[in-house]
């Protein structure tokens, strides 16, 4: 199917992108009041539309004058990313006539993966899921442009655990698009119907306090917590606490390490809300999680902050209903951030137009005016820090009766590093498949599990490293 968008080219190689790809807005120069003028909180619409008219003609002036815009170039994205890019490539067409953009919207990588491995057909432009980027590095080695004139001025403006993803070595060979720090949303009603008070959580013992109180204050029908036992259709539940200690699944040697304190700590506080009965199995973890939040059965989900626009778009009549705090930590005063999904996206080192490439970047991910558009069309929040004071960002948004953005914003600035090195998605398969399952549904052993998982999973690894 095509369809034409003023003068972007949209063509649609696949179904969207499932759950798992769905999963970070003012000027960073701030307006001044004029002085002469009287008081005047709020600027017309015909202020603001100026204001963003002259906003894209500095975009505009800039890149002219560092980049060579013109050219034809072709982009892949998937799910929301490709509605916003759609947007982001016609308006960057106005400025820029010269400029030709067609983007493709894909299901997933699967195809671009052959053709990264073939040398045909790759796009000029592709985006990844951030944990896939090291291996992409290894695997596809010479793919990639080296795109550090570029990345290495805006370091300082980047959310600084997605930074390691971006380079091999000292070369940056990928720009980021959308993070996704993690926060707890939550049902109002229920918990204020069942008397509980959503700041008295501030850890995962008082998570579970909770949902035993909600379990009990109706009658077993809502569970504070859903997620798949067996781990088959995800298992993003348990590495949400596992990546708030800092985990990884390798060892400082790139050693495969399953059986780390934190997935033992992870475990455990899951296996005590099952033992508890404050949760709620999920076997086909997204789906039977909507219809669990529709049918008031579940009431909480931690999860990325693009979580915000699935409740918004599946769950419409819960307008109102829904706010938004910080996760609840281990310990204590221990770190409560995560991030929890998104989004990258590299150059081609074959395109025939690095000069394009790379301005559309500048333009689309690293400046304010690409993140509103990202934002505002699909909910997607940047990595591009600069971004988090504009209005985009700050607005409440009535469904939740405050900004889960700005939210974001303070919950993403120390989020420890995230632990994708190559072949994470390869060794996390075999974590997801012969340890969640066998530990929660099957009632095995904790450590002999992860001891048998981590043996196959190092087997595995030594395998691709040699491949």
């Amino acid at each position: 199917m095509k369809r034409q968008l003023k003068k972007v080219t949209s063509v649609c190689l696949g179904a969207i992108l499932a759950a798992s790809l769905t999963a970070c807005g003012g000027n960073s120069a701030q307006q001044e009041p004029a002085v002469s003028a009287p008081v005047q909180n709020e600027q017309t619409t015909e202020e603001q539309k100026a204001t963003e008219s002259m906003e894209s003609q500095a975009s505009a002036d800039v890149q002219e004058s560092l980049w060579d815009l013109s050219g034809e170039i072709t982009i892949t994205a998937w799910n929301s990313s490709y509605t916003a890019i759609v947007e982001g490539a016609d308006r960057f067409m106005e400025m820029h006539p010269e400029a030709k953009i067609t983007v493709e919207q894909v299901a997933d990588n699967t195809k671009l993966f052959t053709q990264l491995t073939t040398g045909t057909g790759v796009p000029d432009i592709m985006q990844f899921q951030n944990r896939d980027d090291l291996t992409a590095f290894d695997k596809y080695a010479g793919s990639f442009l080296d795109i550090s004139d570029l990345m290495a001025k805006y370091e300082k403006d980047l959310v600084p655990a997605v930074i390691p993803l971006l380079k091999d070595g000292d070369t940056w060979l990928a720009a980021p698009w959308d993070v996704a720090p993690a926060m707890l949303f939550y049902r109002t009603d229920i918990f204020e119907e069942c008397g509980v008070n959503p700041e008295d959580i501030k850890t995962w013992d008082d998570y579970i306090e909770a949902g035993k109180v909600i379990n009990e204050k109706t009658n077993g029908k809502t569970k504070i917590m859903g997620f798949d036992y067996n781990g088959t259709s995800s298992f993003d539940m348990p590495l949400i606490i596992f990546y708030e200690q800092g985990g990884s699944f390798f060892d400082e040697s790139g050693n495969v390490q399953f059986n780390s304190d934190a997935v033992t700590t992870a475990f455990g506080i899951f296996q005590k809300m099952i033992d508890e009965d404050i949760a709620m199995n999920l076997p086909n973890e997204w789906t039977d999680r909507i219809t669990a939040l529709a049918n008031d059965s579940l009431c909480t989900v931690p999860y990325g902050v693009w979580f915000a626009g699935t409740l918004k778009e599946n769950l419409a009549d819960q307008a109102g209903k829904w706010s938004c705090i910080p996760l609840p930590a281990v310990e204590e005063g221990g770190n409560n951030q995560v991030n929890s999904g998104g989004s990258t996206v590299m150059v081609s080192s074959s395109t025939k137009y690095p000069e394009l490439c790379k301005g559309f970047i500048e333009w689309f991910f690293l400046s304010t005016e690409g993140s509103r558009i990202n934002m505002e069309v699909s909910t997607l929040f940047d990595a591009y820090m600069p971004a988090y004071t504009d209005e985009s960002y700050t607005k409440t948004d009535e469904y939740f009766g405050m900004s889960p953005a700005a939210l974001a914003a303070q919950l993403c600035e120390e989020i420890p590093d995230l632990p994708f090195p190559a072949y994470f998605t390869d060794i996390g398969q075999i974590f997801q498949s012969d340890a969640v399952g066998p530990v929660f549904v099957d009632g095995k052993d904790m450590d002999s599990v992860l001891t048998e998982a981590t043996d196959k999973a190092q087997k595995q690894l030594e395998f691709l490293r040699n491949e």
